[in-house]
C-alpha cells in the first residue's frame, strides 16, 4: 500500500453515535452498570452458589468503578435475602471468664438489651422491698433463732460434758480450746508437772475423750450451719421468686426463645447465690447491672435485607472485633461487656466488600481471615493473644457461627500474586469475577454510556449535559481508552470530568453543561499538571535540549517518545543519531552498552541487525559497522516504538542520504520491514507537533505513524484544526520503504530476482555502500598479506 496521509475528517468522533437529543434530561432510560454483561454473569453464579470455598475476586483496573459495581450490584441482590440474627454476648455464670453468645431474630436484640435494664433497676428495687419486708424478717429471725438455740444446746452439751472429765470449755475465735480443771480450777502448767502419776493419767485419758467430743461437736455445727444456709437460701429462693416471677416471666413471654430461656435461668440461679451471700444492697446493684448487662454486638434492627459491608479500612480489629481492657490501680480488668464487634460479626449471613491491596498491607489480616473461612466461625481474640504474643489472661468468647460471602476487589497483578504463592487462595475464592476496561464504540454502547450519565447526573443533582457536552465527552472516553473504537470504562475518571464541568457550568450560571465546560474542564486539569512539559518546552527554546523541525541531516532522525509522571504522561521528541565506520560488523546500541536499555529495546536493534542483513546482504557481508543512539536522554530506554526511527537513521548514515528533521517517526519494525503499531500514538502526535508550534509551524511537519495505529490516534482539536488547514500532517506507513521515500523524497526500490536494487534508489545506494565497504576491507586484508609474504 501506498504512503498515505490522513485526512482531518477521519480523525475526528462522529457525533452520529450520540442519540438525537438536545440534551442528557431527555434520557429517560438511565442504568447503574454498563459493560458488565460477563462480570454480572460471574459475579451471580458466585453470589447464588452456596457451598464453602466459593468466595468472589472482582479483577479490574484501577479507575474502572469496580468498588462501585460491586457495592450497588451486591446491594440490589441482597434484597432477596433474609435478614439475619441479631448476636449478643453474656456472662457465662458457670464459668466468668467465658462470653456466652445469644441469638435473636433481626430486631429483637436491641429490645431484650433494654429489657434487661429495666429488669436490673425492677430487681434491685424489689430485692429490697423484699428483705425489708416484715414477712421476710420474721421468717428470718425464725431460722435464725432456732439456728442460734440448736448452736448453744450443742455448746452447752459439750461444756457440760468436758467438765463431767475435768475439763473447761473455751470458744476463741479461732478454735475451741480445752484446760484441765481441779477444784473447779484451771491447772497451772507448774501445777500439772507436780500432778501424781495417778492424776496424770486421768487427765490423759479424759484429754482423748474431749478431743473426740469437741470433733464431734464441731461436725454437728457444721451439719447445722449447712441446714442453716440451706433453709436460708430456701427462704430467699421462695421470697426472691416469688417476688421476682413476674419480672422473669415478662421476659420469658416476650422472647420465647431457647437461648433467653435458659439465660434467664441461669440469672435466676445467680441471684439467689449472690443475694444469700452478699449482704450489702449496693454491692448488689453494682454486680446486677455489670452481670445481667446485654452486649449486643450485632443490631440488625435497621436492615430490610441481608448486610452488604463495605470495610475500607481493614485492620485486624476493625475486621475481626476486639477485646478491650480498663485499667485499674495497675492491673488489667476485662469482661464480656468489652468485647467489640468487627466487620466481619456485622457482615455476618450477608456479603463483606474488601480491597484485596488493603488487606494484604496490614499485619496478620489476610492470615486470620483464611483461618475463619476454613473453620467457619469467629471468636473475638486480639491480635496478641491469638498469635502468643500476649501472657495476660483475658476473656474466651464463644464462637459465632459463620455464614458469610466475601467479596475481594483488585487487580489482575494482586489475584495473580495470591494464585501464584498462596495455595490456600484458590481453595476460598473460587470465583472470579473480570470486568473489562473498554467497550466497542458502537451506537449501543455509546447509548448505555449516555444512560449511565444521565443516571449518574440526576442521582447527584449534576446539571444536564448538552449534545455538543456529551461528544466531548465522548471523545474523552475513547482518549482515555487511547482507541477510537473503544469506549473506557474507566467511569470514575468520566465522572470526575463531569463533575469539573458542572462546575465550570454553574459559574456561568448556566442550566446545562456545555462544550466549553468540558473544555474548559479538560484544559484547567492539564495546566494543573503540566508544569513539567513547560519546563521541557523551555529547555526546547532555549536549545538545552536540540531538536530540528527542519531541513535534512544524513544519519539524523526524530523519534518519539511517551514521558509518564504517573498523573500525566505527555510526548517528547528526541533526537535520534546513526554513525558508520569500518571495523567489527553489526549495530553498537550505546544505550544497552552504557546498561540504559531495556530487553525489549535490545530485541528490537537485534531485529534491526536481521532486518538490514536480510535486506541488504545478500550478495555482500554486511561489513560496516554502525553505532546508533539516542542523544540527550539519560535516563532508561524501553520498548521498540524507536526501531523504525533507528532503521531509518542507520541507512541514511550507510547511503549518506539525509532524512527530513520536519517529520517525525514512530513505529516498530519487525524482520520482513513490516511496521507495527506502538503505545502513547496520541501523546507522540501532540509532542512534537507542540515543539513544531513552539519553533514555528512551516505547512511541511508532520509525523509518520503505523498504519494500524489509526484507529488510536484520539487528537485536540487543535491539532485537528492544524491538519485540516495544512500545518500539520500524519502520515501512515506499513512498510520501512514507504517511510524512507518520504524522509528522502527518493524511491525506496524494489529488490530483483538477483538481490539488487534499481539504480538510484536509496536501498542501491546502500548496497553499494556495504560494497565499498566490503571491498576496502578485502583490500586492506590483502595488502597486510602481501607484506607478509614479501618479509
Amino acid at each position: 500500500m501506498p504512503l498515505m496521509k490522513l485526512k482531518d475528517e477521519e480523525l475526528v468522533v462522529e457525533s452520529k453515535l450520540l442519540p438525537d437529543i438536545d440534551s442528557i434530561g431527555e434520557i429517560e432510560e438511565t442504568q447503574s452498570f454498563i459493560g458488565r454483561k460477563r462480570a454480572v454473569r460471574s459475579l451471580i453464579f458466585g453470589l447464588d452458589m452456596e457451598k464453602s470455598g466459593y468466595n468472589i475476586f472482582v479483577v479490574g483496573l484501577s479507575g474502572t468503578g469496580r468498588k462501585t459495581f460491586v457495592k450497588h450490584f451486591v446491594s440490589e441482590y441482597s434484597q432477596k435475602k433474609p435478614v439475619p440474627s441479631d448476636v449478643a454476648y453474656v456472662m457465662d455464670f458457670e464459668d466468668p471468664q467465658r462470653a456466652k453468645v445469644i441469638f435473636l431474630p433481626s430486631g429483637r436484640g436491641i429490645d431484650f438489651k433494654k429489657d434487661m435494664e429495666k429488669l436490673v433497676e425492677n430487681l434491685t428495687e424489689k430485692i429490697s422491698k423484699v428483705f425489708e419486708g416484715e414477712d421476710y424478717k420474721v421468717r428470718r429471725k425464725e431460722i435464725d433463732e432456732e439456728f442460734e438455740a440448736e448452736q448453744e444446746r450443742y455448746t452447752r452439751e459439750l461444756i457440760e460434758k468436758a467438765q463431767k472429765l475435768g475439763y473447761l470449755i473455751k470458744l476463741t475465735a479461732t478454735g475451741v480450746n480445752y484446760y484441765p480443771l481441779k477444784d473447779g480450777k484451771v491447772i497451772k502448767e507448774e501445777e500439772y508437772i507436780n500432778l501424781s502419776d495417778e492424776e496424770k493419767k486421768f487427765y490423759e485419758e479424759n484429754e482423748r475423750k474431749v478431743q473426740l467430743l469437741i470433733d464431734a461437736a464441731v461436725e454437728n455445727v457444721r451439719k447445722l450451719e449447712s441446714v442453716y444456709k440451706e433453709r436460708v437460701r430456701d427462704l430467699n429462693r421462695y421470697a426472691l421468686l416469688f417476688a421476682t416471677e413476674e419480672f422473669f416471666s415478662a421476659i420469658e413471654n416476650k422472647y420465647p426463645y431457647s437461648d433467653v430461656k435458659e439465660y434467664i435461668h441461669k440469672i435466676k440461679e445467680d441471684i439467689i447465690d449472690k443475694v444469700t451471700s452478699t449482704k450489702k444492697l449496693q454491692e448488689l446493684e453494682y454486680y446486677f447491672r455489670r452481670a445481667y448487662s446485654v452486649n449486643l454486638i450485632v443490631d440488625n434492627s435497621g436492615l430490610n435485607t441481608a448486610p452488604v459491608v463495605f470495610e475500607d479500612t481493614p485492620t485486624y480489629h476493625n475486621l475481626f472485633g476486639k477485646i478491650e481492657y480498663i485499667e485499674r490501680e495497675g492491673m488489667l480488668y476485662t469482661d464480656f461487656t468489652m468485647i467489640r464487634p468487627g466487620s466481619i460479626h456485622k457482615a455476618n449471613g450477608g456479603y463483606l466488600i474488601l480491597d484485596a491491596r488493603e488487606l494484604l498491607v496490614h499485619p496478620f489480616v489476610w492470615d486470620r481471615l483464611k483461618k475463619v473461612l476454613f473453620s467457619g466461625q469467629i471468636e473475638v481474640e486480639n491480635i496478641d493473644t491469638a498469635y502468643g504474643y500476649s501472657t495476660i489472661a483475658t476473656l474466651k468468647t464463644e464462637p459465632v457461627p459463620l455464614k458469610l460471602k466475601v467479596i475481594l476487589v483488585g487487580t489482575p497483578e494482586i489475584y495473580e500474586l495470591l494464585y501464584e504463592y498462596d495455595p490456600d487462595f484458590e481453595k476460598l475464592f473460587k470465583i472470579k469475577v473480570e470486568l473489562d476496561w473498554e467497550l466497542d464504540t458502537t451506537v449501543e454502547n455509546v447509548k448505555d454510556l449516555i444512560s449511565f450519565i444521565a443516571d449518574y447526573t440526576k442521582e447527584n443533582e449534576i446539571l444536564p449535559a448538552k449534545k455538543s457536552a456529551l461528544n466531548k465527552v465522548l471523545w474523552y472516553s475513547m482518549r482515555l481508552s487511547g482507541d477510537r473504537t473503544k469506549l473506557s470504562m474507566k467511569l470514575g475518571s468520566i465522572i470526575d470530568l463531569l463533575e469539573e464541568a458542572n462546575f465550570f457550568a454553574q459559574k456561568r450560571n448556566s442550566k446545562f453543561i456545555e462544550y466549553t465546560d468540558v473544555h474548559q474542564a479538560l484544559t484547567e486539569r492539564e495546566d494543573r499538571l503540566k508544569l513539567i512539559v513547560e519546563k521541557y518546552d523551555d529547555m526546547f527554546r532555549k536549545e538545552d535540549l536540540i531538536i530540528d523541525v527542519s531541513g535534512k541531516v544524513v544519519g539524523q532522525v526524530n523519534g518519539l517518545t511517551v514521558v509518564n509522571f504517573g498523573d500525566f504522561e505527555f510526548g517528547l521528541p528526541v533526537r535520534i543519531t546513526a554513525k558508520t565506520y569500518l571495523g567489527s560488523s553489526g549495530i553498537l546500541d550505546i544505550q544497552r552498552e552504557a546498561d540504559l536499555s531495556g530487553q525489549i529495546h535490545s530485541k528490537a536493534v537485534m531485529i534491526l541487525t536481521g532486518y538490514l542483513g536480510s535486506k541488504y546482504a545478500r550478495k555482500v557481508p554486511f561489513s560496516i559497522g554502525v553505532s546508533i543512539s539516542f542523544e540527550q536522554v539519560y535516563g532508561y530506554v524501553e520498548g521498540d516504538s524507536a526501531s523504525l526511527a533507528e532503521v531509518l537513521a542507520i541507512i541514511s548514515a550507510i547511503s549518506k542520504i539525509p532524512l527530513k528533521q520536519s517529520i517525525a517517526v514512530t513505529g516498530s519494525i519487525n524482520q520482513h520491514g513490516h511496521i507495527q503499531p506502538v503505545g502513547g500514538v496520541t501523546e507522540k502526535v501532540e509532542g512534537f507537533y507542540r515543539i513544531c508550534k513552539l519553533k514555528g509551524l512551516t505547512g511541511n511537519q508532520g509525523v509518520i505513524i503505523p498504519r494500524a495505529n489509526i484507529r488510536n490516534l484520539v487528537l485536540s482539536d487543535e491539532i485537528i484544526e492544524a491538519i485540516k488547514a495544512g500545518q500539520f500532517h500524519i502520515w501512515t506507513a506499513d512498510d520501512v520503504d514507504e517511510a524512507i521515500e518520504l524522509m528522502t523524497d527518493k524511491p525506496a526500490g524494489v529488490m530483483t530476482k538477483n538481490y539488487e536494487y534499481p539504480r538510484g534508489t536509496v536501498n542501491y545506494h546502500v548496497v553499494q555502500a556495504l560494497k565499498r565497504s566490503h571491498d576496502m576491507a578485502e583490500g586492506k586484508t590483502s595488502r597486510v598479506r602481501k607484506k607478509r609474504e614479501h618479509k
